[in-house]
């Protein structure tokens, strides 16, 4: 059996609107992208941004984007082999069954890795170093959480749920210095 893959044939025959709906995607047309909630649970409703005409894809909180390709190995975390497989038909992917809520509560919320536990604004709350770290606050310096003290919330089972932002400003007068 040949292991030889056309990946630009498979791309040209699987347009990115198509993929999407099929991967269960849930989009809403804004001009000439389609645009939805970003499969890592993140980013809001507009996360996740599809040009049809140009077959790409970007996740704003991710800040990562692609081909068709790349958004099936993105939603059915797989290779690139896999997802062209998957793609042409020749291997369905079991998880690619699944629809993209019942993903995303498997997988939760992905931790912010670029958190500042180390910082002065996390200082400022009056926490230590180590037990920011501890708990996974930190300063965002980028992302939706910009310029905030990112807090985690987790659920009773302690899955990450999301994260909260504090400013200074948000915080009551008698916190402040």
């Amino acid at each position: 059996m040949s292991t030889f893959i056309d990946f630009e044939a498979v791309k040209a025959d699987n347009p990115i609107a198509e993929v999407a709906e099929r991967l269960g995607l849930t989009l809403k047309k804004a001009g000439n992208t389609l645009r939805g909630p970003c499969p890592s649970g993140e980013g809001g409703e507009r996360g996740l941004a599809i040009t049809p005409s140009k077959g790409v894809w970007y996740s704003f909180p991710l800040q990562r984007g692609g081909d068709v390709l790349a958004l099936v190995q993105l939603i059915n975390d797989c290779d690139v082999k896999e997802a062209a497989q998957f793609l042409a038909g020749t291997e369905p992917l079991e998880k690619a069954k699944k629809s993209s809520s019942e993903r995303g509560a498997e997988r939760g919320f992905r931790p912010l890795d670029y958190l500042e536990p180390d910082h002065p604004a996390v200082e400022a709350l009056g926490l230590e170093v180590e037990d920011a770290k501890a708990l996974g606050i930190g300063y965002a310096p980028r992302g939706t959480l910009r310029g905030t003290v990112a807090v985690p919330i987790r659920r009773k089972d302690g899955r990450l749920a999301g994260y909260i932002g504090i400013t200074e400003a948000s915080l009551p007068v008698s916190w402040h210095h």
